[in-house]
């Protein structure tokens, strides 16, 4: 089930030109004053692939095996990979002599995608290869949806932790801004990406529970409706979520709108899994008609 929501204010400006999200929490990209800019490669992988290299779109540009080959290396951002898995993920029925110069050739046409003007010999600027491994060049100005989706999650983490709710708040909906949808939904059914989807989604109903929690310590009511909402499109079973909303929905005297979503859940829950709401559930709703 993919999930979509409306661009926040922001959405406007390039990710890659803003500080937080072109640095790693760690190690923010310095540049002199006055000094002509570092390249930058951006790439998106939350619902649709995107990829601009110094603000120009050349996601066109990029076709066939090169696509795939950089999909991969973006979703694994955090280690090389060996050329044989590569090509296990990229020609899996295909011998290793061929499989290997596939992948040479991918390489090529991806390098040379992202790096017009370059010539033979000189440093890789965004792919690398080294010692029969592939990966993106770590000490590249490079920012990746997923990557800042996470460190803005983690923030929020630990600002939640330390009672900064404010400062979570803000981070947890960056995060959710970064949420455009599920993840390279043009490869739904790639099985390499079946693992990391799931993950990120998992991270995505994390975030919005979290504001739908902060909201409704906050006394928003309404806020909280809306993140839950976002939890049950993205999760039709979560009976947490439902609580809230007869809670919520309760609170703002709309008794009829707590049953409707009663009525949902039960509905939901015997569709989707073959089950029934659970006591915690029935009696969230028995205590609104007492």
């Amino acid at each position: 089930m993919t999930t979509r929501r409306m661009a926040s204010p922001r959405s406007d400006v390039p990710p890659y030109l803003l500080r937080d999200d072109a640095a790693s929490d760690t190690d923010a990209i310095k540049t002199d004053r006055g000094a002509a800019p570092s390249p930058s490669l951006a790439i998106h992988m939350m619902a649709s692939f995107r990829v601009a290299v110094n603000g120009e779109d050349v996601t066109a540009r990029l076709g066939g095996k090169a696509r795939s080959l950089l999909k991969i290396l973006a979703s694994h951002r955090d280690r090389i990979l060996p050329r044989d898995a590569l090509m296990e993920m990229l020609w899996p029925d295909t011998d290793p002599v061929t499989g290997g110069v596939s992948l040479k050739v991918a390489a090529h046409n991806l390098r040379s995608i992202l790096e017009p003007g370059r010539t033979a010999g000189t440093h890789d600027r965004w792919v690398v290869f080294r010692d029969g491994t592939y990966g993106l060049n770590r000490d590249a100005k490079v920012w990746i949806d997923t990557e800042s989706l996470e460190r803005h999650w983690r923030r929020g983490t630990a600002f939640q932790a330390a009672q900064e709710i404010e400062l979570a708040r803000r981070e947890y909906r960056e995060a959710e801004r970064l949420y455009a949808g599920d993840l390279l939904e043009e490869d739904i059914y790639d099985d390499w990406t079946i693992i990391r989807r799931e993950q990120l989604r998992d991270v995505y109903l994390e975030i919005v529970s979290n504001l739908a929690e902060l909201a409704m310590q906050n006394g928003d009511a309404r806020d909280a409706i809306r993140y839950c909402h976002k939890i049950i499109d993205a999760d039709p079973c979560r009976e947490d979520a439902y609580r809230m909303l007869m809670q919520c929905h309760g609170a703002l005297n709309q008794h009829a709108r707590a049953g409707a979503w009663y009525a949902v859940c039960r509905t939901m829950l015997k569709r989707e899994i073959g089950a029934s709401p659970g006591t915690d559930t029935v009696r969230a709703f028995e205590s609104l008609f007492p």
